[in-house]
């Protein structure tokens, strides 16, 4: 009687692990039926499991975060590449304006015999060629910065040496736009970032001084809190030229505050600067202050 009792147990326990073992294999089945549709159409659907197996609930949120990360990231890869296509296309212009200049300067120079008007074309050519030589350089640099995987190193950077090295290669610069910058660098600032990056910053920001600005540009770094943790503040601020920008569309592509003035800015050069700085993880702002525009920048001190 107890042989006969114990062999109905075995029975019913086999019967109820084949039971669970035909129940999880179904449960596989559907989870990669549904994966597969998922992975070859065009679907919002995400998989879903009804069973009370804790374990297939959990693998099926897995898979859907995995889904989710994935449309994400294919998202963001859509919205760059067009964004890349219509700035490629909307500085096509910035392109073709210097390039039909060329040919002119060079046609005018050719019918020339007088040697001051020859020197005056050739200057003229020369510096289109500059022109345009920095418009496919910013353009290049542009598209690079707006790769999804675009990523800089960063490392401890001595900030004031940086900002100082760079404000003193435009000795000439400032000269020639007539500004006297007023600086104001604290030493011994170090900050987490890229040297090159922030060389670039300081590059554009100082070059955007020279075609919107007029008179007088002021630099300031300091060290300042914010929210608890330890900035480096860079500020540059320099008076406004005919037209107030707009602060909270500068860092947009192709913007352009001074829509009444001809000069060779392609437009995007504040939208690198936001995005070099969103790769060092800091913050970068602009305000209208009374007769300045000013733009401040935040990154991390060690």
């Amino acid at each position: 009687m107890i042989h006969e009792v114990l062999i109905l147990i075995l029975a019913v326990c086999l019967l109820g692990l084949i039971f669970i073992i035909l129940t999880m294999f179904s449960a596989i089945r559907s989870i990669r039926r549904q994966v597969h549709f998922i992975a070859k159409n065009d679907t919002n659907k995400k998989v879903t499991f009804y069973g009370q197996s804790r374990g297939f609930n959990d693998l099926a949120a897995d898979i859907n975060d995995i889904i989710d990360s994935y449309r994400a990231r294919e998202i963001e890869i859509s919205r760059q590449d067009a964004e890349i296509k219509d700035t490629l296309t909307n500085m096509s212009h910035d392109i073709r304006t210097p390039l039909t200049s060329l040919k002119g300067y060079f046609e005018l120079m050719n019918e020339t015999d007088d040697p001051a008007e020859k020197d005056k074309y050739a200057k003229i050519i020369n510096e289109r060629i500059d022109s345009l030589s920095e418009i496919l350089e910013t353009m290049f640099f542009y598209t690079k910065v707006s790769g999804v995987n675009y990523k800089v190193d960063l490392g401890n950077i001595d900030m004031s040496k940086i900002t100082l090295d760079t404000l003193f290669s435009y000795y000439d610069d400032f000269e020639k736009y007539g500004m006297e910058p007023e600086v104001n660098v604290e030493e011994g600032i170090s900050v987490i970032g890229n040297e090159q990056s922030i060389k670039r910053i300081l590059q554009n920001l100082i070059k955007n001084c020279f075609v919107h600005g007029k008179e007088r540009v002021s630099i300031d770094l300091h060290k300042q809190e914010r929210s608890k943790m330890q900035y480096a503040v860079l500020s540059i601020s320099n008076m406004l030229g005919e037209e107030a920008p707009d602060p909270s569309k500068v860092f947009d592509r192709f913007y352009k505050g001074d829509t009444s003035r001809h000069v060779n800015s392609s437009g995007i050069g504040l939208s690198v600067v936001k995005k070099l700085v969103d790769a060092m993880n800091g913050i970068v702002e602009a305000e209208v202050k009374d007769q300045d525009f000013v733009i401040r920048l935040w990154l991390h001190t060690v």
